[in-house]
């Protein structure tokens, strides 16, 4: 099982990288 986290008060500005990253690492679990 892969599990990732995030900080939210970042994920706003970042959402584009966020979403290339995901896309590229499939995870089952993201923690926000």
């Amino acid at each position: 099982m892969k599990l990732a986290t995030w900080n939210v008060n970042s994920l706003k500005v970042r959402l584009p990288q966020v979403l290339d990253w995901l896309a590229a690492n499939p995870i089952e679990v993201l923690c926000l």
